[in-house]
């Protein structure tokens, strides 16, 4: 009998150390996932010490791997010992959907910060705040209507609608809210009726038809505004007499991009805008 053991038990011939450096990770993650039923080491009957065999090193990164895809320590002890061939790969299948999900989250999330970069970017180009045209590329946008435009003056006067708006981008398309602006529609800039018509979120993703909606034209007309500079409905005029003056013809909303809006302690207000309006 103690033959069959020396037999069976000789390749056992790292310590707890050993094993913990061969896997890079330490004492007490294998003393949890020995006392969770994961990896259990032999005990050497004549001292006590517990000995790791190199052959357990896949099955520690097989529950270090699963464990880093979420999966809960009773979950891989049932993969581990319970579950078929077909069990594991529908939990790795499941995973992969989720890390692809994460991706795409990950991928819009990128986008949205290249994508006000650009917009701030370009500022430094156009710095006298006055109008220039110009091609906007590869981009949609995520619009939802104002409930009550008649009194959408500000942001305080449309925050449900704002909520509405950032829950739908958040819930339905993974999609950061960021950069988030306001339109008016192009009859109502002509009457200097500047209540906002919608909520936007410009975002680079293809048209859909449904809820991504690319621009009616990728030729623009548009204009920075901060709080240096004057009331903003001049800058909305400034657009309407360039538009004018060199015999443009609009094909949307003015659309009002905020950048930066903040209000300090003081209650110093500081902002910043991109404007545009898609030309023919």
């Amino acid at each position: 009998m103690e033959i069959l053991e020396s037999e069976n038990t000789i390749e056992y011939n790292l310590t707890v150390s050993q094993f913990a450096k061969l896997c890079g990770t330490t004492r007490d993650t294998l003393r949890h996932y020995y006392e969770n039923g994961l990896l259990i080491p032999h005990t050497n009957k004549s001292n006590g010490y517990h000995y790791y065999s190199p052959s357990q090193v896949n099955s520690f990164y097989f529950i270090k791997n699963f464990q880093q895809a979420g999966c809960s320590l009773k979950e891989i002890n049932e993969l581990l010992h319970d579950s078929s061939k077909n069990k594991i790969k529908e939990v790795v299948d499941l995973k992969l959907m989720e890390f692809q999900k994460e991706l795409l989250k990950l991928h819009n999330k990128i986008s949205s910060m290249n994508l006000s970069m650009w917009l701030l970017e370009k500022y430094e180009y156009n710095k006298k705040h006055t109008p220039f045209i110009e091609i906007l590329d590869n981009i949609s946008i995520i619009k939802t209507d104002i409930e009550k435009t008649e009194s959408a003056h500000h942001s305080s006067d449309i925050a449900k609608d704002l909520q509405k708006h950032f829950s739908r981008s958040d819930e339905n398309f993974d999609i950061s809210i960021f950069p988030t602006g306001a339109s008016i529609s192009y009859d109502k800039l002509l009457k200097e009726n500047y209540t906002y018509d919608s909520l936007i979120t410009i975002v680079i993703h293809p048209d859909d038809g449904k809820n991504f909606l690319a621009l009616p034209s990728k030729k623009i007309v548009s204009c920075y505004h901060d709080h240096t500079k004057d009331d903003i409905k001049k800058t909305y005029k400034k657009l309407i007499r360039f538009i004018k003056k060199n015999n443009l013809k609009p094909c949307s909303d003015l659309n009002i991009i905020s950048l930066i809006n903040i209000y300090d302690c003081e209650k110093k207000h500081t902002y910043f805008k991109y404007l545009f309006i898609c030309i023919e």
